[in-house]
């Protein structure tokens, strides 16, 4: 392969990955929680959509039930496995491991990949969509150590996108040696995972970005602040003046730390992903393919798609 090769085929796949992860997004928030919660009575849904990360999904007085709770909190992540199993089956029918194969492989494994990872840190850490399996107003500080659970099928998962991977780089450049699999990937995969994630920091919202560890920071800096607040004063004869009201106790991010604990699951979740990929790259042997065609042309339509996604949630956002 080319340099000139390797930097469209590079370009073509990162447009891909927006468009995957921005599709899976959207399916994510729109139907997963949008939907739902206008099935359960919400009148107004509003989306808060990061332009390369995450979301939200805001109903203002949506009451429900713990049925209609947990519906509501695990919607996305039900959605994400259910598409992303359909869509990793129909890429592996297809005949051609062209762009659309890609974009399939990419949206598959990213929603599975993606709801493993996001089920395995909300129990770590007691947050997000996950604490739907607890119910209203209930913890999963009992049961924390079912983020376990998830370690081996997210592993599973990295190996089978890793295969599916190969099928598709057999069509662009020779893999008859593990190394040169190693290489391959890290030089396409490597790359566009890094550029993906550059571009995310570049763009990163603080209001809509937000990891598991920062929403028990926040949560933990809200109680803390609660606790240190003192209790307001008797109120004084009309004769005697009000006492001045006290400052708002100032909490940092320090004053919580202890009570943080260490990013083991995200930690583990990681590097079983990499042992799965690594073990499918190093032995996997894909069956020769045809040479693929790749001109300028073709490799730029992703990438204009990709912007196009990009400015349409930029629009949304305002």
């Amino acid at each position: 392969m080319t340099w000139r090769r390797l930097a469209l085929l590079d370009g073509a796949l990162l447009g891909l990955a927006i468009l995957a992860s921005r599709a899976a997004l959207l399916v994510h928030e729109g139907v997963g929680h949008g939907l739902t919660a206008m099935a359960l009575g919400a009148k107004h849904v509003t989306f808060k959509l990061s332009l390369l990360g995450g979301g939200f999904v805001e109903a203002p007085g949506l009451r429900t039930t713990a049925a209609g709770y947990s519906l509501h909190m695990l919607g996305g992540i039900g959605v994400n496995l259910l598409t992303g199993t359909a869509a990793w089956f129909i890429s592996r029918r297809l005949k051609r491991r062209g762009l659309l194969y890609a974009f399939l492989l990419m949206f598959g494994a990213g929603s599975i990949g993606q709801a493993l990872f996001y089920l395995a840190n909300g129990f770590f850490y007691d947050q997000g969509d996950p604490r739907g399996f607890a119910g209203p107003g209930k913890s999963l500080a009992e049961v924390r150590w079912m983020w376990t659970l998830f370690v081996v099928p997210f592993g599973a998962a990295a190996g089978m996108a890793a295969r599916g991977w190969l099928d598709l780089l057999a069509s662009h450049a020779p893999l008859d040696a593990p190394r040169r699999r190693l290489g391959w990937t890290f030089a396409t995969v490597g790359v566009v995972t890094a550029a993906y994630f550059g571009l995310w920091g570049l763009t990163w919202d603080s209001k809509v970005d937000v990891t598991m560890r920062q929403q028990l920071v926040r949560k933990e800096m809200a109680l803390e602040t609660q606790r240190r607040t003192p209790p307001p004063p008797p109120p004084s004869p009309p004769s005697i003046p009000a006492p001045p009201a006290q400052p708002p106790p100032v909490v940092t991010e320090a004053d919580v730390a202890p009570r943080i604990p260490p990013p083991i699951a995200a930690v583990t979740m990681l590097a079983a992903g990499l042992i799965g990929a690594g073990v499918v790259l190093w032995r996997a042997q894909p069956p020769p393919a045809e040479p693929a065609t790749l001109t300028p042309l073709k490799a730029a339509v992703p990438m204009a798609l990709a912007a196009a996604a990009i400015g349409a949630i930029a629009l949304m956002g305002r």
